[in-house]
């Protein structure tokens, strides 16, 4: 199951934000590494897999997703 997001509604960029400072408020409360394993699965089932698109052609909201991807992966090794 796959959220798909329509990236340039303002509703849409509301919604990272506030998903991004709860995250944040949790890395305080709780121990990094098993909450970054945690977000790392859910990603795996919650967000698109982009490593058969070309890098360059991606779209900035794509972009965002990746750049998510690869925070949350290199913070849960």
């Amino acid at each position: 199951m796959y959220i798909l997001l329509s990236f340039g509604y303002g509703e849409d960029i509301l919604l990272i934000i506030s998903i991004l400072l709860v995250l944040l408020l949790l890395l305080v409360l709780f121990r990094k590494k098993l909450l970054f394993q945690i977000l790392a699965k859910a990603n795996k089932w919650l967000l698109p897999s982009l490593y058969k698109k070309d890098i360059k052609k991606l779209k900035k909201g794509e972009m965002l997703i990746m750049a998510y991807r690869y925070w949350v992966t290199k913070n849960a090794i």
